[in-house]
């Protein structure tokens, strides 16, 4: 395997982890217009893609860890508030630091299991720290829960491919993707892509 196909194929599970991540923010950007108090902006993480990257706005020393802190507190007050934990997890998530969204993220999934959402988070987050038996478990559990869920069986398809070099078991989840996935154009071209490799 070429480093060129390593790179796409992390690439490829970050294109797939941003619609993740976006989605989570969204639910959450809902619930927080419900809830005006509680009010935060979601950020992409695609300006975050690099040592000495400017954060997006909100993301900075002052947004982020404002929220982190507030999250952090709520946590403190109540280890059982399980949107204060997945909060908390995103945005360890969002700065890229790993090791410390996993900690909340699998409480989170200790305390509501099942939130395909949160194991998503989680995969992500062992994906990034290059453990990929970890992280193909996790989307497994998604594909119990929802044997639909194509983001999952996209990224288990990169990891099984590039990580775990088997190739036919990748291509069927790439097909399975391309035979059940009808609106996300790019998570298709992409499954097509690796098909055709």
């Amino acid at each position: 395997m070429t480093a060129k196909s390593v790179v796409f194929g992390r690439k490829a599970v970050i294109l797939a982890v941003v619609v993740s991540v976006a989605a989570m923010f969204v639910t959450s950007f809902m619930y927080r217009m419900d809830n005006p108090n509680l009010f935060v902006k979601g950020q992409q993480p695609s300006s975050m893609s690099g040592e000495g990257a400017t954060p997006p706005p909100g993301m900075g020393q002052g947004g982020g860890m404002a929220r982190v802190k507030e999250f952090m507190a709520r946590v403190e007050e109540n280890p059982n508030d399980v949107e204060a934990l997945v909060n908390l997890g995103n945005s360890f998530l969002m700065m890229r630091a790993w090791d410390r969204a996993l900690e909340p993220l699998e409480k989170a999934n200790e305390l509501k299991p099942g939130n395909t959402d949160v194991l998503k988070a989680i995969g992500i987050a062992y994906f990034n720290k290059e453990e990929f038996v970890k992280a193909s478990a996790y989307y497994e559990q998604i594909l119990e829960i929802d044997p639909a869920d194509t983001l999952a069986m996209f990224n288990l398809g990169v990891i099984y491919k590039h990580y775990f070099k088997k190739p036919v078991e990748a291509r069927k989840y790439f097909e399975k993707v391309l035979k059940l996935e009808k609106n996300d154009a790019e998570m298709r071209k992409l499954a097509a892509q690796e098909i055709e490799k």
